[in-house]
């Protein structure tokens, strides 16, 4: 018999290695991708809320094998050089990045949008990835 992955759904509300970053919301693991979906709300640190955009080489990584997944989409964000500027400081943006699929194991993972980045890139360390706690969707 072959065994079929699921379309599973794991919710989270994790800030990443910085303050301003956005907070993941939801890792979703579907038999031809991995969906990551984030909301970002601008900071008073930039006039007008700033702006956001995401490097093309951002990638997942199961942290015991060191396998990595390279970024193949994303949407409702820009993906450097671009970027999308806010217009105020009360801005919000919800956005999904897409990587290849990951095995539905047990897992933990790094989301890794510059390697030794500042707090202001995009990282995401041990994300606990327990295939009990997914929620499966049809």
């Amino acid at each position: 018999m072959i065994k079929k992955d699921k379309n599973l759904v794991f919710h989270f509300n994790m800030f990443g290695d910085g303050a301003s970053n956005p907070i993941l919301l939801r890792i979703s693991l579907f038999p031809e991708s991995t969906k990551i979906d984030f909301g970002y709300t601008t900071t008073e640190k930039y006039y007008n809320g700033g702006w956001i955009k995401i490097s093309p080489n951002t990638f997942i990584e199961n942290a015991a094998s060191k396998k990595r997944y390279t970024m193949t989409n994303a949407v409702g964000i820009a993906i450097a050089p671009a970027m999308r500027n806010f217009q105020s400081k009360k801005d919000w943006q919800y956005f999904s990045l897409f990587f290849p699929p990951i095995p539905q194991k047990d897992c933990v993972l790094n989301i890794v949008e510059v390697e030794e980045g500042t707090p202001n890139d995009f990282n995401y360390y041990n994300i606990d990835l327990k295939m009990v706690d997914g929620v499966e969707i049809l």
